[in-house]
């Protein structure tokens, strides 16, 4: 589904939201709504498995479940529908600590899944558009299993072999439920260059093109929020769909090469896809996030907004601090409420600025749910 058709559809996957009558870019005056996290739709556009990693290292069994016993009621109680969660990838901590790039990915897959199979029913992971949520679930969270960087799939196949086969490992990833995939992390790879090598580093190499096209065949989601711009504007110039970058800020209002230039940005936005803002500890407050949704609107239009990650919770609120293990003070404010006060808090501000729940229901999680209705397989 085209995002033009769905911001004029009836509002299945919004009931009682009206997405079928709404302005995309109308705002209007502030007042106080009835609605709160649990009625929307939310999209968290990443969660690293830092806490995962982090209670199983500690050698108390009671830590073992990581996500059924402490994660899970934090989210089910934080209004959070869906969580795109890192499945592997690049970086050693994505990885569960292995130093192995394949070997890592497919274990820490293997985790989640196992994970997911203990909460009985109440999680589980999206991989076709049939298992998008269409309403707002306080008893079910899915996840999202996401490739925070291509190196798990490199491969130099022998001379004789078929060139399909450089991309077979990328295909069973796909097969295990894997929908996306970051092009890269924060370094290079096969595929391309990530932001550390100069924001105005190389564009995509062979494999990454080609890998560009396998996953618009395959049905998933590119994700950009490591590449460097020139990267960015290459998978926009290649891709068929739109693309992501899930949790990435503005230079506007952070002024470091790893968040995204407007024109980065209109690259994004000009396949269809969506800017995942982030708060970053000592960095940005709720308030400078809301000013990056104001800019975000009037630069490219409410249709192209996501919400990346609102911080750590008090359940886990930094990382290596496991509440009733660790002994050092919570972190700041932010880290110190639940993950319903950091929505709830977040809502509230969008609301004083005038955002229309149309929009914020957009904001929150419509617009993940538009591109996946494109991208992914039926």
């Amino acid at each position: 589904m085209k995002r033009r058709d769905f911001l004029r559809s009836t509002g299945t996957y919004f009931a009682g939201i009206g997405l079928g009558s709404m302005l995309v870019n109308s705002k209007i005056e502030a007042k106080t709504w009835a609605k709160d996290p649990l009625d929307y739709i939310i999209v968290e556009g990443h969660r690293d498995i830092w806490e995962f990693n982090d209670r199983f290292a500690i050698r108390d069994p009671s830590q073992h479940s990581p996500l059924r016993d402490f994660l899970l009621p934090r989210l089910l109680e934080g209004g959070v529908n869906v969580v795109i969660m890192p499945a592997g990838g690049d970086s050693v901590p994505e990885r569960g600590g292995s130093d192995y790039l394949l070997k890592g990915s497919l274990q820490v897959i293997d985790m989640l899944l196992t994970e997911i199979d203990k909460t009985e029913g109440k999680a589980s992971i999206i991989k076709t558009r049939n298992d998008i949520p269409a309403n707002p679930d306080k008893n079910h969270v899915h996840f999202f299993l996401d490739l925070e960087g291509g190196g798990s799939i490199q491969i130099d196949p022998e001379p004789e072999n078929h060139p399909d086969r450089k991309l077979a490992i990328l295909r069973n990833f796909f097969r295990l439920g894997v929908r996306g995939m970051q092009l890269t992390h924060n370094g290079r790879n096969q595929l391309a260059d990530g932001i550390n090598e100069g924001k105005m580093a190389g564009k995509l190499s062979k494999f990454g093109a080609e890998v560009v096209k396998e996953l618009n065949r395959l049905g998933m989601m590119i994700g950009v929020s490591h590449l460097s711009a020139n990267g960015i504007f290459h998978v926009a110039e290649l891709t068929s769909k739109p693309i992501v970058s899930t949790h990435t800020n503005l230079q506007k209002f952070i002024n470091t090469p790893r968040q995204h230039s407007d024109d980065e940005v209109k690259a994004i936005a000009g396949t269809g896809g969506i800017i995942g803002i982030r708060y970053i500890v000592n960095e940005t407050s709720y308030e400078l996030l809301a000013d990056e949704v104001d800019y975000l609107a009037n630069l490219v239009g409410i249709e192209h907004i996501g919400i990346g990650w609102l911080g750590h919770d008090v359940g886990h609120p930094e990382v290596g601090h496991v509440p009733g293990y660790s002994k050092e003070p919570l972190p700041g404010e932010i880290e110190g409420q639940t993950m319903y006060e950091h929505w709830n808090q977040f809502i509230r501000i969008l609301e004083k600025r005038g955002f229309s729940e149309e929009n914020i229901a957009l904001i929150l999680g419509g617009n993940y749910i538009r591109i996946w209705q494109e991208v992914l397989p039926n």
